[in-house]
């Protein structure tokens, strides 16, 4: 196989990478959505190990996104503000960005997916 062949065997396997975990992620939200008719999202900068530590018994999920980021689902009757603070407060990460929602849409239109 010549370079410009590798090159394209690699580009379709990220491709690939990317749809899945696009996939999975969408699974995600539409399943927690089922769980909870609203719900808030959150999107922090890095990964901390802490933050499912901090969300167990809230009913929250965790999720990592590509580029190193963390994506959190809570739902609707916790603060979302409040909740977004004391997690970046705790674990060192800047807020990239937070929504709430009663539909799947605008999570996915938050992560671009």
């Amino acid at each position: 196989m010549g370079l410009l062949g590798k090159a394209i065997a690699i580009n379709n396997a990220h491709r690939d990478d990317t749809a899945a975990a696009s996939g999975a992620l969408k699974g995600l939200i539409t399943d927690y959505h089922r769980k909870n008719p609203l719900f808030h999202g959150i999107i922090f900068s890095g990964i901390s190990p802490d933050i499912d530590a901090m969300l167990d018994g809230h009913g929250a999920v965790c999720s990592s996104l590509p580029g190193g980021r963390c994506f959190t689902l809570l739902p609707g009757g916790l603060d979302r503000e409040l909740f977004a603070h004391l997690l970046s407060h705790s674990s060192g990460l800047a807020i990239l960005s937070q929504f709430s929602a009663n539909m799947v849409s605008p999570a996915f239109e938050a992560l671009g997916i």
